[in-house]
């Protein structure tokens, strides 16, 4: 029997999305869809490195665990031995079982153990249940291995939190106390652990997932290896159907894999059998009445806006929350009547020692008249930028909630189907709508092609580079991108504006429901 090594804490949170998932990252690696880390998803683990340091200073005692695996587990019971206080990273093995805690902490008044588990995480809901069985599996494994653990924290950041001037570690980070879920879980847990053991012991692969039941989005990444008849684009790529579960789960029972063979009496909501009619038909819905609607309604001059924004885990600037999106760019063109004359004008915040929101407030409002509809693509975004910017600066904050009075969102175009296309394969963001309205335009030949791009490409400008031409490059880039979302919606626009003939399937047998 081939050995392998202890299962740890990321192990069973694998374990937990799909069993096979776990097996085949711990006997059979070669076979997993190669997952490259984008910016957003590097920018995030960035984050809860930043979170988990500042935690420590809530210690300022503790002790750190330099080494890993077998040297951090003697390396943590040399400094337990010590009496030290508070570990961070302390490490343990026990069955076969590893876990690295955060920060553990010795309670002196009650004589017993606390794990405090960091997460660069903000919210106010009930907490995320990975991280009650991350806590729990860890909390399991350090008293398995010996040790008396009394209560269980997690660390996160304040969502009230506010920067005012220098941070201070406990006003940014808020510590509950999770002991009793976790207790309620441990069983749960410690019933799950011989079933995981037993499994990662077995040397023939395991049965297909249940990722089949699915939507793409929750595949695990062995999907591909154990489905290889499943197409790229399928059932599972279906608008909204990880919402309707029992309907995947019908069509795949029944081996209806690709959308060529979902029947037609089959019940989905509207939008799912207008997808699915049209991948079948590859005719698209276009409803040149109702859009026109839309349009009529409009106020001419019209602005065309785009935000680029920069969230950290932990504010840089006053006035800022964690994770608050912080617009540094925009782009904005301007048509002042039908068949106008294209204007447009832009803003980057270039300078390290000032705050980009005020800056960018400043000169928007100054191009922005006071009669007119924006245009956006996706509302929900630019209005909470907009009442960010309202909060932080009260003399101009009528302006700016005047402008989410007025905002109209091209996207809706696209998500109500109004327009749906078979080539947007049930999409509707920018990048699935302009290569088929537009198919001259591209952000293929930008150095800057997506928002992350352009969020990591500003904080190097800013903050990690002093090469002047590498600055400058860094700026064109960003400009360049910016320019093009808004000029994007600009020529989606035009093509929306220009006489269309209806092109609506019929479907005399197909079933719906009320969407949802």
């Amino acid at each position: 029997m081939t050995p392998t090594s202890p299962i740890t804490k990321s192990d069973f949170l694998r374990y937990l999305e799909c069993p096979a998932y776990f097996w085949f990252f711990k006997k059979k690696p070669q076979v997993l869809r190669e997952q490259e880390l984008s910016d957003f998803d590097k920018e995030l683990i960035k984050n809860g490195k930043e979170v988990e340091l500042w935690a420590r200073k809530l210690f300022p005692r503790g002790v750190l665990v330099n080494s890993r695996e077998a040297a951090a587990i003697k390396e943590t019971q040399k400094l337990l031995a010590e009496e030290n206080k508070a570990i961070f990273q302390a490490t343990f093995q026990a069955e076969n079982l590893y876990a690295m805690v955060d920060i553990l902490e010795w309670d002196e008044s009650l004589g017993h153990w606390i794990i405090n588990e960091v997460k660069a995480t903000s919210s106010k809901e009930k907490k995320k249940e990975e991280q009650l069985n991350d806590a729990t599996f860890q909390y399991i494994v350090a008293k398995k291995a010996g040790l008396d653990v009394g209560r269980v924290n997690l660390i996160e950041l304040n969502k009230e939190f506010r920067k005012h001037g220098e941070i201070k570690p406990r006003e940014l980070l808020k510590i509950t106390d999770i002991t009793e879920n976790v207790k309620e879980l441990e069983k749960e847990v410690q019933l799950l652990i011989p079933g995981m053991q037993h499994l990662i012991e077995q040397e023939r692969e395991p049965l297909p997932c249940d990722c089949i039941y699915k939507s793409r989005n929750n595949h695990c990444p062995a999907f591909k290896y154990l489905y290889p008849d499943v197409p790229d684009y399928s059932v599972h790529d279906i608008v909204r159907i990880g919402l309707s579960p029992k309907r995947l789960e019908a069509l795949v029972e029944d081996g209806h894999y690709a959308l060529e063979e979902v029947p037609e009496d089959f019940e989905l909501t509207e939008y799912q059998r207008n997808h699915v009619q049209v991948a079948q038909t590859n005719i698209p819905i276009i409803k040149p009445q109702e859009i026109q609607k839309a349009f009529d309604e409009l106020e001419y001059p019209l602005y065309f806006l785009d935000y680029e924004t920069y969230p950290t885990a932990v504010p840089i600037y006053d006035g800022c929350a964690p994770y608050q999106q912080v617009p540094f760019q925009f782009s904005l063109h301007v048509l002042r009547g039908p068949g106008g004359t294209l204007e447009h004008y832009e803003y980057l915040h270039t300078d390290p020692e000032s705050h980009p929101m005020i800056a960018l407030a400043n000169t928007l409002t100054n191009m922005m008249g006071k009669e007119g509809n924006i245009i956006v693509w996706n509302k929900k975004f630019e209005e909470k930028c907009n009442e960010d910017l309202a909060d932080l600066m009260p003399d101009g904050a009528e302006s700016f909630r005047d402008y989410n009075q007025r905002l109209f969102d091209l996207m809706e175009i696209f998500s109500k189907h109004l327009y749906l296309h078979p080539d947007f394969k049930g999409g509707f963001s920018i990048k699935d709508v302009l290569p088929v309205l537009v198919p001259q335009m591209t952000y293929a030949n930008l150095n800057i092609r997506d928002g992350s791009m352009a969020m990591n490409g500003w904080k190097k400008m800013m903050f990690e580079t002093s090469d002047e031409s590498e600055k400058e490059s860094l700026k064109k880039d960003l400009l360049e991108y910016c320019k093009l979302d808004t000029l994007a919606m600009v020529k989606i626009f035009e093509v929306l504006e220009k006489p269309m003939q209806p092109v609506k399937i019929m479907y005399s047998q197909a079933k719906t429901v009320k969407n949802v």
